[in-house]
């Protein structure tokens, strides 16, 4: 037991946790920062690709691999979209060194971060809420769940699990690809059924990874696969990871004193399995709601769920037409993938896709139905793929 008493515990180093508990600190609250490694950033669980925007909202400047100007996006049947305008459409980063640098913020803002802490267990009461960790309790007035993918604080509350799991994997090989401002994209069940796979230039580095549905079989063949077809089967791999990506949002992520945040909230962009985005938005709203619980003194369900509504009303048309997208994504042959490029294949279009913004795909969908004749045809392929 710690002889003192926080006013909120955060559970998770990474950026959502950081992030949070920096935003608290500097609200005036007496913040606890819990991560269950012995270092920030590792495991890496994300390929790392980045807007300028999400980078400035993160609060420090991560290493930087590449700059990514052009996207190419690859067809089953040889098309390729060609995707690119003269200013940055992200970065490639060094997902460790930002997690690194942005817990080392906010132990400059005043957190008191513990590494290599593991919180095993949340129970909450009238008066407070405690943390069971490796290393004893922590009891404060609130908690925020920080904790990934593998949330055991969302799990705790029960039935709230995330609407859907993705699976992804990849690997950094050793391989300098030709243009460090292009990178890769392709699409196609037997490349990577349910997303897509990616292709990213890293210096003398190239990541090769793969998002699948859950019920594609093991992602980490799909890569091993890619890498064969690619010619890249023989070249030294330096790491792999991957992990599972929680969309589609939980059944709430306020209850009884905690607040999930990040992947332990679900706040993944089902588009392309993002979500530095969803944190840069919520966690200043969850900074927010714990000021005006601080200010009424009331620490109640009902006034956490100010966040909840908060972050939803931001977040939430974005992400549920993101589910929408991919609800039909899902039904596509590639037959109809080829047609839909075919469609797309237009300089208005591919204008269009170009000035694309990372951090919310979905606003690209308006302006391209917006081209005569494109709602009809692209309403065509998809009756024809409920059949």
């Amino acid at each position: 037991m710690r002889n003192y008493m926080p006013d909120v515990t955060v559970v998770g180093g990474g950026p959502a946790g950081s992030l949070t508990a920096r935003l608290l600190a500097a609200s005036g609250r007496d913040v606890v920062l819990l991560e269950e490694h012995n270092e920030a950033g590792v495991p890496t669980h994300c390929a790392g690709f980045v807007s300028d925007d999400v980078i400035q909202k993160m609060g420090v400047r991560p290493n930087i691999y590449s700059t990514i100007c052009r996207a190419d996006v690859k067809l089953p049947d040889g098309r390729v979209l060609e995707i690119g305008r003269k200013s940055p459409i992200g970065f490639i980063v060094d997902r460790a060194d930002l997690d690194a640098k942005m817990v080392d913020l906010a132990a400059k803002h005043g957190v008191d971060v513990h590494m290599g802490e593991r919180c095993t267990e949340v129970t909450a009461t009238d008066a407070y809420v405690t943390a069971k960790t490796n290393d004893g309790e922590i009891k404060s007035d609130l908690l925020v769940g920080a904790d990934g993918q593998n949330s055991t604080i969302a799990a705790s509350w029960g039935n709230n699990m995330a609407r859907e799991y993705l699976r992804g994997f990849q690997m950094d090989v050793r391989h300098t690809m030709d243009e460090q401002d292009r990178m890769i994209l392709r699409v196609g069940n037997d490349i990577a059924p349910g997303l897509f796979a990616w292709q990213l230039p890293m210096g003398d580095l190239t990541r090769v990874g793969v998002c699948v549905s859950p019920n594609a079989g093991t992602p980490a063949e799909y890569v091993k696969r890619l890498l064969k077809n690619i010619g890249l089967a023989d070249c030294k791999v330096e790491q792999s990871f991957g992990g599972k990506v929680p969309i589609g949002g939980r059944r709430t992520s306020v209850n009884n004193r905690v607040m999930l945040i990040g992947d332990a909230a679900g706040q993944v962009k089902p588009v392309s399995a993002g979500g530095l985005y969803p944190i840069a938005v919520a966690a200043p709203i969850l900074a927010d709601t714990v000021s005006k619980a601080y200010e009424m003194n009331v620490f109640s369900t009902a006034v956490l769920a100010l966040y909840e509504r908060g972050w939803k009303r931001e977040l939430g048309k974005s992400l549920d037409g993101g589910m929408r997208l991919r609800k039909m994504y899902c039904r596509m042959s590639d037959r109809n993938l080829c047609a839909i490029a075919k469609i797309f294949d237009t300089p208005e279009i591919l204008g269009i896709l170009s000035n694309i913004d990372i951090d919310d795909p979905t606003t690209v969908v308006k302006p391209i139905l917006k081209q005569r004749g494109v709602k009809s045809r692209l309403l065509g392929i998809y009756l024809r793929s409920l059949f």
